[in-house]
């Protein structure tokens, strides 16, 4: 039986209900179903539907309107080709080939202005916006096109600027159509209805197509289904929010936009403060052309449980019912959450779903969905949220997301594919090493990586290939800090070992033959680098891009059937990409932009109701219902979107009924969101500031939706505003989530645990427990230790401990350095090659210092590094001289330690010259070569050795007092070492040297307060000081408590006291 049904219900169950019964009239059996959808998402779900209430369902075809209204008309047209001749794809690529031959004319100047600087990406860009808006002609203003055809314009234009605009368009859109010959959809859609109403000489046609949860379409697709149900059964499936007439519902801002174009309006109603006047555009526009095309409406609609207040807002909705007496709740079936960022938000939303699923026990993870209007930015913190084993733990999926971004094997290709555009950079090039695709393609584990990482690092690889390379790409003319001069270190490594410089290249050992393998296999992989670099540079035809971007993958990726998927996504779209390419050439940056396009646009649905909690973009044509529905990241400005039209966007200078807008998509979307939900619907915004905690408005929408409430209800006698909206705190272990009474409420037995650490009374804050009873624990044990340990230690305890036990809290391994040096090294990055240049002066006064540190790489190129060189080992030189003149002619003698202290035995070595001891440094003086040389110091004398020990700076000498009481002194060393590996001891280095120095030097030496306050300007930092309490291994320490002052001066008056001449 033929007709054109409407289907309306609040209640999608409902309408799948009454699908699963028009369904259980079989039509023929080799006929499949045909059931429009306009998403994957709502594909599934009516497929589980049906398949729960039919026991399978099979043969059902769930195409989107676009396709089904192609393959209609081939279905009338048998000479139409299998796919639509005039996609957007393939016209994107005639437009821009049009454009380059019509850029010079007048009327296509302000196209011209656009696409001067980076033109080729540029013009793809705006042929692709330009066929979007052509695409959206031909389905919403298919008049337009036809008229154009006939070189006369749409009469819709008055405007100078709207009039030049739609002149190059009909222009560009005539040179298309002769162009690309075949009908256009316009075209064809109207031969289609025109067919269908005639009714004559048809062919099969499908008996029965429904329509089913797409809450809006194009006039023209519903003229198409009209003129289908003469011959064909159309049923549509609506979900609607009202079962009563809401067509003539007007915001306050549609009346008064009535009244400047002096249209007749209807007095205001109560009813139109409702939620369905301001966010119902949407629905209201749809269910008005459909009744304008005489849909035969029947409703299944179904009155909402009205005990709480989602299920009263849900019944108002339905009714259109503005009550006159707020009516009071207990419940908190909808909520509104204020965090302070999305880490937060995530945070809170776990406490709230676990809350839920403790307190009903029928309600299953499965049973909840949190959609976002950002999931990108969102998924890594879900990710870190949701994702954590543990008692707490909730199964969950995440939808929705972009292949580039999610997809570590697409990432890599796009990285490989974007390569060209770079210098060949060490930080660059180690990332790719890094990726799990590439070290399993090398063979790689982690230990080969981390090597092959610190070959980089020390052989001083920056940029560029060699010479040649940055001669090429106009970047330079010198080689040095190159992968080539870098891979020239370890290969003469690998034929020297450990040798002087030899042609200027300092060689770096290899250590044995599996790091000799090791290095073959990188420099392979580095010579692929560099033919894929060579061949990103050109403009290169679509056949020649095929070659390369498939030659990627072969010659970068794994045979691994894990990554296979996305491998055959790759080739599909660079396939289907260079195919639409037709003639026109490219280079690598337009490949770039349009194959992350292709890969995105591919990525369909996955995860969308898999197993457990579903987390999926905030989209249209989600209204699939929950027992919870949660919506986050509802800020003012990334919900709902705004419309943003382009200067020619003609649809946008006159819109009509019907028209897409992303703004009223969102908006209706959150009505729909408001229906669908059953028994609870949650809000969370991030609108704290986490630095003033200042408060941000949330979206407009949940503004509208709290003045509704407030006006109709109120929740144990507090309006909506103050009942059901919680602002919570930044910290997830604040106490009040863990205070009986409290509103705001946590699961996490870890954040209750830090809660209590933190602030409970008279609870030590200290990290370790206290040293002295560590200390009583071990006191038997016989150890040894190196007397480079304990140096390093007292140079700077905290950092020594936590190093110790593996706590890292810099951060880890610097990041790599991809300039050449442009100023002679400081730091730590040239402490260990001056000491080696330094060793090299002491011992070989003739060494040719100058090509030494030229040969490693770590000076300026060019003249500059000549001349810092020059200065560089002219300091060097004067250096050891000094220390050689303190020597005198002394052969050096080697002391071996092994002393007995207690239970602790000394160990390690002494360089003596005589009964002189001198350690030297190319900085100045530092509490760091005081400490050095005070422990070797004491340990020679108390082996009985009467020496003179000195410190040789840039700045002066530091000679060692004598020592009497060495052991002493050693053993005081030696105890705080002890309790220092146990517990943090208050010895801070910048900050305990100033006090010392103030507290023991000086004409008159400062008493302990003075020299405390003293003290506190190197802790705290001032005027070209920086604090020393910002260091991050005594900021890890102390972070939440003060250092014990007096602790730390009777530590610094221990160390430093016999140091600097002061009391013993």
């Amino acid at each position: 039986m033929e007709g054109f049904l409407l289907h309306a219900s609040n209640r999608l169950e409902n309408l799948a209900e009454l699908l699963a019964e028009v369904l259980k009239t079989p039509l023929d059996p080799m006929e499949p179903e045909t059931i429009l959808v306009q998403s994957g998402g709502m594909q599934r779900w009516v497929s589980m539907q049906l398949a729960r209430r039919h026991g399978v369902c099979a043969n059902t075809r769930f195409p989107f309107p676009v396709g089904f209204a192609y393959a209609l008309c081939r279905e009338l047209r048998a000479d139409l080709p299998r796919e639509y001749p005039l996609s957007q794809e393939r016209m994107l690529w005639r437009i821009t080939h049009l454009l380059r031959g019509l850029l010079d004319e007048p009327e296509f100047a302000p196209l011209a202005r656009y696409v001067q600087e980076d033109s080729e990406l540029r013009s793809v860009q705006l042929a692709e916006r330009i066929a979007y808006h052509f695409d959206q002609y031909l389905i919403f203003r298919p008049e337009w096109a036809a008229r154009w055809e006939n070189h006369e314009p749409s009469g819709n234009f008055l405007l100078p600027g709207h009039v030049a605009s739609e002149a190059w368009q009909a222009r560009l859109w005539r040179e298309l159509i002769r162009d690309m010959g075949g009908e256009h959809r316009a075209a064809l859609l109207r031969r289609a209805i025109a067919s269908l109403e005639k009714g004559t000489s048809l062919p099969d046609l499908p008996s029965r197509v429904c329509v089913f949860g797409i809450p809006t379409l194009p006039p023209v697709y519903l003229d198409l289904l009209k003129a289908l149900s003469r011959h064909s059964q159309v049923h549509v499936f609506l979900l609607s929010p009202c079962q009563k007439y809401w067509g003539d519902l007007l915001t306050h801002r549609e009346r008064r936009r009535a009244y400047r174009a002096g249209e007749h309006a209807s007095p205001e109603r109560p009813e139109d403060a409702m939620p369905l006047a301001g966010l119902g555009a949407v629905g209201k526009e749809f269910l008005e052309l459909l009744m304008e095309r005489d849909a035969l409406e029947t409703g299944l609609y179904e009155e909402p449980v009205g005990d709480t207040m989602l299920g009263q807002l849900q019944a108002d909705l339905l009714d259109l019912d503005v009550r006159e007496e707020k009516t009071d709740f207990s419940d908190t079936s909808i909520q509104v959450h204020c965090c302070h960022s999305p880490l937060r938000e995530m945070e809170i939303l776990k406490d709230l779903i676990l809350d839920l699923l403790a307190k009903d026990t029928s309600l299953s993870p499965q049973d909840i969905l949190v959609m976002n209007p950002d999931i990108e930015r969102y998924a890594p913190v879900i990710q870190a949220v949701f994702g954590t084993a543990g008692e707490d733990g909730i199964p969950f999926s995440i939808s929705d997301r972009k292949p580039t971004k999610a997809a570590e094997t697409i990432r890599l290709f796009l990285e490989l594919l974007e390569f060209g555009q770079h210098r060949f950079e060490a930080s660059r090039v180690c990332a790719l090493l890094e990726a799990p695709p590439v070290r399993q393609r090398l063979g790689l584990d982690a230990s080969d990586t981390q090597r092959v990482l610190e070959w980089v690092r020390a052989s001083g690889v920056r940029w560029g290939l060699d010479l040649d390379f940055r001669r090429k790409a106009g970047l330079g003319d010198f080689g040095q800090n190159t992968w080539e001069s870098g891979l020239s270190r370890l290969y003469l490594g690998y034929m020297t070992g450990a040798a002087d410089p030899l042609g200027g290249i300092a060689p770096l050992a290899l250590r044995g033959s599996a790091e000799q393998e090791l290095l073959g296999r990188v420099t392979a992989w580095i010579d692929e680098l560099a033919t894929l670099w060579s061949r990103l540079r050109d403009t290169r035809t679509p056949a020649d891009w095929q070659d390369c971007l498939l030659w990627i993958l072969d010659a970068f990726f794994p045979q691994d059937p894990a990554q296979a998927e996305h491998l055959l996504a790759i080739r599909k779209a660079v396939t289907d990409l260079t195919r639409d390419m037709g003639d026109f050439e490219a280079d690598a940056r337009t490949m770039l932009y349009l194959i992350r396009k292709r890969l995105d646009e591919s990525g369909g649905e996955s995860g969308f109701l898999a197993s457990g909690l579903t987390f999926c973009g905030l989209k249209p044509m989600r209204s699939i219902p929950f027992r919870v529905i949660c919506l986050t990241g509802l800020t003012s400005t990334a919900f709902p979107r705004q419309d943003i039209p382009l200067g020619f966007d003609l649809m946008a200078a006159r819109p009509r009924p019907g028209d897409r807008s992303h703004r009223e998509d969102d908006r209706y979307l959150f009505l729909e969101s408001i229906i669908s939900a059953r028994d609870n619907l949650i809000l969370t915004y991030p609108g704290l500031s986490q630095s003033d905690n200042l408060e941000a408005p949330p979206s407009v929408l949940v503004s509208e939706l709290l003045d509704f409430l407030d006006r109709g209800c109120t929740v144990d006698g507090l309006t909506p505003s103050e009942a059901i909206v919680f602002k919570h705190k930044l910290q997830a272990f604040h106490p009040d989530y863990f205070s009986a009474g409290s509103p705001i409420f946590s699961y996490s037995a870890q954040n209750r645990d830090a809660a209590q650490a933190l602030f409970a009374e008279h609870q030590s804050r200290q990290f370790f427990p206290e040293a002295s009873t560590l200390e009583g624990a071990h006191a038997e044990q016989e150890i040894e230790i190196d007397i480079e340990e304990l140096t390093r230690f007292l140079t700077h305890p905290c950092r020594h401990l936590l190093r110790a036990l593996r706590i890292d809290p810099t951060g880890g391994e610097d990041d790599f350095l991809d300039e050449e040096p442009l100023a002679t090294p400081t730091g730590l990055e040239a402490y260990g090659p001056l000491q080696d240049l330094l060793r090299t002066a002491l011992d070989e006064p003739a060494a040719n210092l100058e090509g030494l540190l030229l040969a490693w790489q770590l000076l300026p190129p060019g003249q500059a590094g000549t001349d810092a060189s020059r200065k560089l080992c002219s300091q060097i030189r004067a250096l050891a001289d000094q220390a050689r003149a303190v020597i005198g002619d002394e052969k050096p003698l080697r002391l071996d330690l092994k002393l007995p202290l207690g239970r602790i035995t000394l160990t390690g070595r002494i360089d003596l010259h005589g009964d002189r001891f001198v350690t030297c440094r190319p900085a100045k003086t530092k509490s760091s070569d005081m400490l050095r040389l005070w422990v070797r110091h004491l340990a020679a004398s108390a082996t009985g050795h009467a020496v003179q020990s000195m410190h040789i700076g840039t700045d002066d000498c530091f000679p060692a007092p004598e020592a009497p009481n060495a052991r002493n002194l050693l053993e005081g060393l030696l105890r705080l070492y002890t309790r220092g590996m146990r517990a943090p001891i208050h010895l801070f280095p910048r900050t305990s040297l100033a006090f010392a120095e103030a507290r023991f030097t000086g004409r008159k030496p400062k008493e302990r307060p003075e020299a405390l306050m003293q003290a506190m300007r190197q802790w705290e930092g001032g005027y070209m000081v920086s604090p020393e309490r910002d260091d991050p291994h005594l900021a890890f320490l102390f972070r939440d408590t003060e250092p014990d002052w007096e602790r730390f001066a009777d530590v610094a008056e221990e160390i430093y006291g016999p140091i600097l001449g002061g009391a013993e």
